[in-house]
């Protein structure tokens, strides 16, 4: 197991106040490694399981989730739209943790709603940066700037997190959110693959095919909007109303 952690971090008791993370892998020793390593971050909760994911999820409402794609009984990817799919926990950003490396398995699973990846193996240390900037753009996210942001039948609500085209409410993942959310703020705007990574992804080296597949999802799930989603090519993505 010396090739999952390269690390020395210290472990200090758990504090109520820290952020709640739920960590699912059905590998006993990395179960037992990340806890040791990331309770000095977070309040971490176990599971082995994709359904352990769903069920943990709906319970203990963690802000991270920190899940392996390939396991036995449901699989991360299966998982994570479960979880998309319920009011209680589709705003929660999923982090995969997946030793499958590929464009395929992580387009397949952003297309299901994960927010991004980390791969195995990994640095410790780089694990932690990666939850703790995730956790902090999902909360920045949050924040209210204008409250309700419409575009023709596109209606964005940024405290609650509400998303609806035509009346009908639209489940998105928090980075897909986030997207929305910044071309809408920027409408009739180009907005370009660096501003979403810088926004989104708080600067994070994305590859532009994971960004464009993040917005092929959102493109498709608000298919009903009557404005247009333009991709504007070699520069970025406008959204506007008909003209």
């Amino acid at each position: 197991m010396n090739e999952i952690v390269n690390t020395t971090t210290s472990n200090t008791q758990m504090s109520s106040n820290l952020p709640k993370l739920l960590v699912i892998d059905d590998e006993p020793q990395i179960r037992v490694l990340l806890k040791e390593f990331l309770t000095d971050h977070f309040q971490v909760t176990l599971g082995a399981t994709g359904r352990e994911a769903v069920d943990l999820a709906k319970k203990i409402r963690p802000d991270l989730i920190l899940m392996d794609i390939m396991m036995p009984e449901l699989d991360g990817v299966a998982a994570c739209d479960q979880l998309r799919q319920m009011p209680e926990t589709k705003h929660i950003p999923v982090l995969m943790l997946t030793a499958a490396n590929t464009s395929i398995e992580r387009i397949r699973a952003f297309n299901y709603g994960a927010d991004d990846f980390i791969s195995k193996p990994f640095e410790i240390e780089e694990l932690i940066t990666r939850l703790q900037s995730k956790l902090k753009r999902a909360r920045e996210l949050g924040k209210v700037s204008e409250m309700v942001l419409t575009l023709g039948n596109l209606t964005l609500n940024v405290q609650s997190r509400e998303v609806n085209v035509g009346g009908r409410a639209i489940d998105l993942s928090p980075s897909e959110f986030g997207i929305l959310h910044l071309l809408m703020a920027r409408v009739g705007t180009v907005v370009s693959r660096k501003e979403i990574m810088d926004v989104v992804w708080e600067n994070q080296n994305k590859n532009d095919r994971l960004i464009d597949a993040h917005v092929t999802s959102l493109r498709k799930k608000i298919s009903a909007f009557d404005g247009d989603f333009q991709t504007v090519y070699g520069a970025g993505y406008r959204i506007s109303k008909k003209a």
